[in-house]
């Protein structure tokens, strides 16, 4: 859904034909107000607040769409008006549309200038949103980066822990203290992008939000260096965009990916305990340079309802990851689902990956309870659904655990070889293996080699 120009909210003048023979029925205005609200839905909010001057039958449907967007960068300046009544008019035009928003609302994307920063509307609007209408997904950016001072964020403690709020992004802001987020048990995902903040600060806001399943961080520090400290015993996916402190502490005992941007000044110490990252990059090992890289765990258990970290990744709101050069997949091919969540996220690649490193799961040590196994349709699922027309490319693919004998691995190293996926190289690493697994990875590799290349240069070999 996109932005509306907020003077739409002036009187609008439609051209209405006069009614004739030829004039066809008006069948949609017949449908009742939950269907009318579904297609609303699919509208930008601009032609959504339009639909009111239609009749007295679309009055209200607008006030019942569970998504609202405002931009103020897309909203009109009038003929002799400063910037500043500009402004305050806008803010409470906004402030309007909300108050006559009827029922609760799904999700509010607010974009403002700084002034609503400093003159308490951001506040209003914020207590409108969680208070009144129950807002579940709420994003807040200032549009402008200003002078030192002008972008802080005046809140008052724990405006953010309204238990109906659920997810929290923040864009664009100073942040001087952790109030707002004073006992913030309800955030399960929370974004905070181009934030300039001091660690200890972040700290408390990190540890304000125990129940979080996701959390994304693009921060810039306001102090010297120190110790960030993330300790959550729910995270299931954590993006860590930062650099130039003293030391980075993980905690986080179900996560399943875990994306870095890390500019390496040689100084920082890691301390990464997250047992379900079935692959560990070696911080300390790096001197200087840039890390950019996410390790990713699937884990698809059929007791586990929601996967709200794989979820995110693939949604519009992770495009975090597509800037990455690199990706670490731990994946579980006897269980389609989780070739499928591979799948999504490989297809969601924005560009060509430098590097892919995938380790087979062996089965019967991940198998979880209730998984089944391959037959029925998951097998249809993979005849015909394996990436089909895949786009993405990688320019190097890295196998580890492959087992010759199972059909599924092998399958899944043709399809990258067939489609042209793979554009270098796709190496099989045989180091530390017992003998006979070498000899039979090597067989199969030299069938691999007879397939026909979607890229004639690629090598295929062992490592």
């Amino acid at each position: 859904m996109t932005c509306f120009p907020l003077s739409i909210l002036k009187t609008f003048h439609i051209h209405r034909p006069s009614k004739s023979k030829n004039t066809v029925e008006d069948r949609i205005s017949e449908l009742p107000d939950d269907v009318l609200v579904m297609i609303l839905n699919k509208l930008v909010t601009e032609d959504v607040i339009k639909t009111s001057v239609l009749s007295k039958r679309w009055k209200n449907v607008w006030k019942k769409v569970p998504y609202l967007v405002f931009d103020l960068q897309n909203s009109i300046v009038t003929n002799m008006e400063t910037l500043t009544d500009h402004s305050h008019r806008v803010a409470n035009e906004i402030t309007k549309v909300i108050n006559n928003h009827n029922g609760h609302l799904e999700g509010c994307t607010i974009k403002h200038e700084y002034h609503q920063c400093h003159n308490g509307v951001l506040e209003t609007w914020i207590r409108l949103l969680t208070l009144q209408k129950r807002t579940r997904n709420l994003s807040l950016s200032n549009l402008h980066v200003h002078g030192r001072g002008y972008n802080q964020l005046y809140l008052p403690p724990k405006i953010f822990s309204h238990p109906y709020l659920a997810s929290l992004s923040l864009c664009l802001y100073e942040l001087k203290t952790a109030y707002a987020f004073n006992r913030c048990h309800n955030l399960l995902i929370l974004k905070l992008e181009k934030i300039s903040i001091e660690v200890d600060v972040l700290n408390t806001i990190i540890a304000s939000c125990p129940s979080l399943k996701v959390l994304v961080l693009h921060v810039m520090w306001d102090n010297g260096r120190a110790c960030l400290k993330i300790r959550n015993n729910n995270l299931k996916l954590l993006h860590l965009a930062c650099s130039n402190v003293d030391g980075i502490e993980v905690y986080a005992p179900l996560l399943d990916i875990f994306s870095i941007d890390y500019r390496f000044d040689g100084i920082c110490d890691f301390v990464i305990n997250t047992p379900r990252i079935l692959f560990t990059t070696k911080y300390e090992s790096i001197n200087k340079g840039r890390l950019q890289t996410m390790t990713y765990n699937i884990s698809h258990k059929a007791r586990e309802i929601e996967n709200l970290g794989d979820m995110f990744l693939v949604g519009r709101d992770a495009n975090f990851f597509q800037q990455h050069k690199y990706l670490a997949v731990a994946v579980d091919v006897m269980n389609w689902k989780e070739v499928e969540m591979l799948r999504n996220v490989l297809v969601a690649w924005n560009g060509t990956m430098l590097g892919l490193f995938i380790l087979f799961k062996d089965k019967n040590v991940y198998k979880e309870e209730g998984e089944s196994s391959i037959g029925g349709t998951q097998e249809k699922n993979w005849e015909e659904n394996l990436f089909p027309n895949a786009d993405f490319r990688v320019e190097a693919v890295w196998m580890y655990h492959f087992r010759a004998s199972s059909k599924k691995q092998f399958a899944l190293a043709s399809r990258f070889i067939m489609q042209g996926t793979v554009t270098k190289k796709m190496m099989f690493m045989t180091h530390s293996v017992p003998e006979k697994v070498k000899l039979d990875t090597e067989a199969a590799v030299a069938k691999l080699n007879k397939l026909p290349k979607g890229n004639e240069n690629l090598n295929i070999g062992c490592s």
